[in-house]
């Protein structure tokens, strides 16, 4: 599905493609990354990142979700790698215009600096929209979940658990796990997130 990207009283769609009892000390983050929303092959997502993209982009994007937007910075270095092989790279030029489009189609007089997670995100947006514009776009998205699906991803629990093409499940209650929130209230990576695309078929 697409994120839209609020402007005012228009909507620009833009392509986006975010999962028993656990000790307390687990909670702070992943396994030996404490701090982490996530650990993708061995690097980590700091919850920071998800917030601070979240805080950013919250004002242009609907239906967000802490989820989603992690979902988004897992699946995104593969994405844009995919984008390269096939001749439709983003640069970070592009993806700062695209974020700077938006702010500006809701506030003209907006001056806004995103951060580097808010623009891997629209990085990973403009990648997905042109693969999906490839004449072979089934088959080069349905090699994208394969390579997706085979990342080594450990998800912290608070942010939920992953599903068979590592996008990012919203955890189930427990009285052990404290849910990210999705209200204004600053936490580690506990904001709201943009929606991810379903995954290729």
């Amino acid at each position: 599905m697409a994120v839209q990207w609020r402007a005012g009283t228009g909507v620009r769609r833009v392509g986006v493609v975010l999962a028993g009892g656990v000790a307390a000390g687990v909670l702070a983050g992943c396994a030996g990354q404490p701090g982490a929303a996530a650990v993708v092959d061995g690097t980590a997502i700091p919850t920071s990142d998800v917030r601070v993209a979240s805080d950013e982009l919250r004002p242009y994007l609907q239906d967000v979700s802490p989820a989603n937007v992690l979902t988004v910075l897992v699946h995104e270095p593969t994405i844009v790698a995919i984008a390269e092989e096939n001749g439709v790279g983003v640069s970070e030029e592009e993806a700062a215009e695209l974020l700077d489009s938006v702010a500006k189609q809701r506030d003209p007089e907006a001056d806004t600096t995103f951060s580097q997670p808010s623009l891997d995100v629209a990085r990973y947006s403009l990648a997905y929209t042109r693969l999906q514009e490839l004449a072979d776009a089934q088959e080069v998205l349905g090699d994208a979940q394969d390579r997706i699906a085979k990342l080594d991803v450990e998800v912290n629990p608070r942010f939920g658990t992953t599903d068979d093409v590592n996008t990012i499940l919203p955890p189930t209650t427990r009285p052990w796990i404290v849910a990210p929130a999705t209200g204004g209230v600053e936490s580690d990576g506990t904001a709201p997130a943009p929606e991810p695309s379903p995954s290729a078929s």
